[in-house]
């Protein structure tokens, strides 16, 4: 899917109320199990805390790391794997930001913070092209998420991650959530534009033309390379168009396999659902 089908990029947005809830909560276990961090290894998580909300990531990161290296899966150790997640999303180190929230999941005990840790984990997958992995963890941050912003983006970008996995009427229903609670929402357009869409798998597109004859010619150039290819002709804002597809795929990455193939001969071709 091209970028022009998912305009809006969904922000990983700070955890830090859900994190400093839970700050009383790792103090308590810590004390009550005579083990775990101490006091002054919170405070360390706590000050790296201030140093993200001053937008000091590095500083951040360092003090989050030694936590980590001495509490590695403590429990209390979920909301300082979730506040180093965010540090390396903002120095660019989202593969690492990935193991973090992975962590921050299987440990978290409070239902909001993991809730956050999986909506974080999906976007992160998401925007890897790790979409099929992404569904699961969209489907347990909307389980628990309240349905305000930025669950708009979350519902979308689950749509065509299950969009993605041939799961068309499961995708039609995300699509249908976002625009009609989210009316005002930067994606409702494309929400309501994909739920009415009338199809049901991914094609190639290989070109679009005003003339019929360009497009017949590279039909049969495509037909020579041994190509399912055709032609429709379709209406843009009044104006003819003849489009060149080739295949007919119910799921994404089949389409993107053939991609390939077909970039051999159209270099610019693209997935589109069709």
């Amino acid at each position: 899917m091209t970028n022009a089908t998912c305009p809006a990029h969904l922000r990983i947005r700070p955890t830090l109320t859900v994190i400093r809830r839970a700050w009383p909560m790792m103090a308590l276990v810590a004390f009550a199990v005579g083990c775990g961090p101490t006091h002054l290894d919170l405070r360390q998580v706590m000050q790296a805390e201030t140093d993200y909300r001053n937008r000091n990531y590095e500083a951040a990161h360092d003090k989050l790391d030694t936590f980590l290296r001495r509490h590695p899966n403590d429990k209390a150790s979920a909301e300082a794997y979730c506040l180093r997640a965010l540090c390396r999303v903002q120095m660019s180190k989202k593969h690492l930001a990935e193991s973090d929230a992975r962590q921050c999941v299987k440990l978290a005990t409070d239902r909001d913070l993991r809730a956050n840790a999986h909506a974080t984990l999906a976007t992160l997958l998401y925007e890897a092209g790790k979409t099929n992995e992404a569904i699961e963890h969209y489907d347990a941050a909307l389980k628990t998420l309240p349905e305000k912003p930025p669950a708009d983006l979350l519902h979308y970008r689950y749509g065509l991650c299950l969009q993605r996995a041939g799961r068309w009427q499961d995708a039609r229903l995300e699509f249908a959530s976002v625009y009609q609670r989210y009316p005002t929402s930067e994606v409702a357009a494309h929400a309501k534009r994909f739920y009415e869409w009338p199809h049901n798998a991914y094609s190639i597109q290989a070109g679009a033309f005003r003339d019929s004859n360009s497009a017949s010619e590279l039909n049969q150039r495509l037909k020579r390379s041994a190509l399912p290819s055709r032609v429709e002709r379709t209406s843009r804002q009044g104006e003819r168009l003849y489009n060149v597809y080739v295949g007919k795929y119910p799921q994404y990455d089949t389409a993107e396999r053939m991609l390939a193939t077909v970039r051999r001969v159209v270099s610019d071709a693209f997935v589109v659902p069709k």
